[in-house]
């Protein structure tokens, strides 16, 4: 993803030549304006899979990089109207109260309700985080479309640079097209999802069953420790799950868990569903790196970006760790075990599994939110390097 990053610093080059000549507080806080929408447009882009991907493959890095745009678009839209309401000398309701009167205050409204929509956007992505449901973040994550529209338009009516450098203006309207496109790509692509067929359902745990789909037409060719999502219908929201077989059919094990996986467990061999993908580069420098020796570390499902590696890489210097909540949840403990000897190892929870810590190793965690965090946190502690550790992460 260096490349775009790069791509983002370059894309706040234009607004260089007129930092040098802000000669005011007002030109500071219109610079900072400007900054914070076009951060907050590549924030956008790179939260749409499908596009992100075709940026760069490294779906961690990815996520990160959004993430990380989100915390300086936040800095720099907390600014302008902060500053706004200095250089105008108001009070704080001059930030939040919407005024329609008149045409320049029915402008600054607009940026008045995107900012109404930003807080609502931040506190549920930072604050809030865990008090709220995924599916309310997710929701609340589809501000971001009208909230950038509305920030273009807030922009593009009060003037500001906008105004006195028609290029600034050319190239602000450029983005928003591109946006406006984006945009619409984004409301269709569920369409573009291949159909598969689901012919076989098998039960691996009291809790996890196995899914195999094969294609109706073009087939999609994961490597091992990609994942694809899955919809039970185009307008069913996509879920992500790792692909444990490969080849013209696909093979996903997924644990019951939520109202997704209970319409999955009520469909019937012969049933449709739509997969985009695949995504991620998760185990990507186990297979293709320098040959050293690879730790996979699962937590319960989390296994499942390792069946394939392991299936497929006889040759490697694997190693598996699979902590579960009962040995009955080891799936696929029985293969592993048969073709990783030694280098598999089954531990029961409460019990911490010991993770020796070598400079060469590498080391891939995979599982829960919290397993993966706390799974990292020991590692670390241990003495093992950042660049050392390999997660995965689905979702921004």
């Amino acid at each position: 993803m260096r490349r775009v990053a790069l791509a983002v610093a370059l894309s706040l080059l234009p607004l260089l030549p007129l930092a040098w000549q802000a000669s005011d507080l007002g030109d500071v806080a219109n610079l900072a304006g400007l900054a914070g929408a076009i951060v907050m447009w590549w924030q956008v882009l790179l939260g749409v899979r499908q596009l992100s991907h075709r940026l760069g493959d490294d779906r961690l890095a990815s996520v990160s990089l959004h993430r990380w745009l989100g915390g300086c678009g936040a800095f720099l839209v907390l600014i302008h109207p902060l500053l706004e309401t200095v250089v105008d000398r108001q009070g704080w309701a001059y930030v939040l109260v919407p005024d329609f009167t008149w045409a320049e205050s029915a402008y600054a409204s607009l940026g008045r309700l995107a900012f109404l929509m930003f807080l609502a956007l931040w506190l549920t992505s930072t604050l809030a985080r865990y008090l709220v449901t995924h599916r309310i973040w997710r929701y609340t994550h589809y501000l971001s479309y009208p909230l950038l529209a509305l920030v273009f338009v807030h922009s593009w009516g009060l003037g500001g640079h906008l105004a006195g450098h028609p290029w600034l203006l050319a190239y602000w309207l450029g983005l928003a097209v591109v946006f406006a496109g984006v945009v619409l790509w984004r409301l269709s692509v569920s369409a573009w999802a291949l159909p598969y067929r689901l012919v076989g359902v098998e039960r691996l745990s009291p809790t996890v069953r196995a899914y195999t789909v094969e294609p109706l037409g073009r087939a999609i060719r994961p490597r091992p420790g990609q994942f694809c999502y899955l919809r039970t219908s185009l307008r069913s929201r996509a879920h992500p799950f790792s692909v444990v077989a490969g080849g013209n059919r696909l093979t996903f094990a997924v644990k019951d868990a939520g109202r997704f996986t209970e319409r999955l467990r009520r469909l019937a061999p012969g049933a449709l569903v739509h997969l985009d993908g695949p995504y991620g580069a998760f185990t990507r420098e186990a297979q293709h790196g320098p040959r050293r020796p690879a730790v996979l570390i699962a937590g319960g499902i989390g296994v499942t970006p390792f069946v394939e590696l392991v299936r497929r890489n006889d040759d490697l210097p694997l190693s598996l760790v699979h902590v579960v909540t009962s040995p009955k949840e080891a799936v696929f403990g029985e293969e592993l075990r048969d073709r990783l000897g030694d280098g598999y190892r089954e531990v029961v929870r409460p019990a911490r599994p010991d993770i020796r810590v070598t400079p060469r190793a590498r080391y891939f965690i995979c599982g829960s939110p919290r397993f993966v965090e706390t799974t990292t946190a020991g590692l670390r502690a241990c003495g093992a390097r950042r660049d050392q550790l390999y997660t995965e992460r689905f979702d921004c």
